[in-house]
């Protein structure tokens, strides 16, 4: 059951319906130009180029034939349906609308090369942007509230055992670790950081929750997280910075003989519990129908940019719900959108 299903039964305002309503089954075409995804793009690029100014292009050579928003657009519908960018070329060379609404003009669409070699010239930094700027728009819209955050991470699968940046888990797991700081009410990222899997998910904790608000400045309540993060750092800086009251598991292991464990204790950790495991369900979310643990290349920059375009699509699913008035499916991305 959704997040959103269970605040609304919670609050007493969800009534047995007997004639639910249709799936809408958007097609891509139709939600790239309703959520204006070029015009979006186009701010992105130029928010980037005045933080980070683009050096003069040298003289000579041929100029870039297709523009920068175009290839971003590209991504996030690649992002969306997990596509790629050979296969996004040939749906771009098959279906014309979509190639106009991606800014291509009729007949010329990008191959699938130039689409690899466009995609890597972005590099990360217009994918940090392109993510803080989706988690900004929902934020307005009121989709992300911000009250309740949930940290932990979760662990993915490197492409090869001869990746030189992945590690082994104390679970005998090879590959990388995703830190994730999500919104407990929409059960949606707010950001990540990406580590290998032998890091401890502790020194993780602050540069998340500092990164989350610097940028977007949350109305934070409560902080959640699991023993691990029991730290005084994590804990002076939930109570002090975020001024929030801090839900980190307290393990009664560490402290011997000496903490006597009382019944009141065990009911609010087990209360505690089932709110800090939403974020156990986005991460099954993400990895069975969006492919977090499916990396296609070695490195810390392809596991950084397959979790940026894993976060795209759940972003613009939740997104397009909400302009479609439908936050029963916010995390339904097949009963949303038509797969062409």
């Amino acid at each position: 059951m959704l997040t959103s299903e269970l605040i609304e039964r919670q609050q007493g305002t969800v009534a047995l319906r007997s004639n639910k309503k249709a799936d809408p089954f958007v097609f891509s075409t139709d939600m790239v130009r309703e959520l204006q995804l070029i015009v979006f793009a186009r701010q992105v690029l130029g928010r980037v180029s005045t933080v980070r100014p683009v050096l003069p292009a040298p003289r000579g050579g041929r100029p870039p034939r297709y523009k920068d928003e175009s290839i971003l657009v590209t991504i996030l519908v690649m992002a969306v349906w997990q596509l790629s960018p050979r296969q996004m070329a040939k749906r771009l060379g098959r279906w014309d609308d979509l190639a106009i609404a991606c800014g291509y003009r009729p007949g010329e669409t990008i191959s699938a090369s130039q689409l690899y070699r466009r995609r890597d010239q972005l590099g990360l930094w217009v994918y940090f942007f392109t993510f803080c700027a989706l988690v900004w728009v929902l934020i307005r819209r009121g989709v992300i509230a911000g009250r309740d955050w949930v940290i932990d991470s979760t662990l993915i699968d490197a492409f090869s055992r001869q990746d030189r940046e992945a590690g082994w888990s104390f679970t005998k797991r090879f590959g990388y670790k995703v830190h994730m700081l999500i919104c407990r009410d929409s059960l949606l990222p707010i950001m990540f950081l990406v580590s290998p899997a032998n890091r401890n998910d502790a020194p993780w904790a602050v540069p998340l929750m500092s990164l989350a608000h610097r940028l977007f400045n949350l109305p934070v309540q409560i902080v959640r997280a699991d023993a691990a993060y029991y730290t005084q750092a994590i804990l002076s800086f939930i109570t002090t910075v975020l001024h929030a009251t801090p839900q980190v598991v307290f393990n009664a292991r560490k402290a011997g003989k000496r903490f006597l464990v009382t019944r009141q204790w065990v009911r609010q950790f087990h209360r505690d519990k089932g709110k800090r495991g939403y974020i156990e369900r986005l991460f099954a979310v993400l990895k069975r129908y969006f492919r977090l643990n499916a990396l296609q290349a070695q490195g810390i920059y392809p596991a950084y940019r397959s979790a940026f375009e894993v976060c795209f699509a759940v972003l613009l699913v939740a997104l397009m719900a909400d302009h479609l008035d439908r936050p029963d499916l916010l995390h339904a991305r097949s009963r949303l959108l038509a797969p062409c």
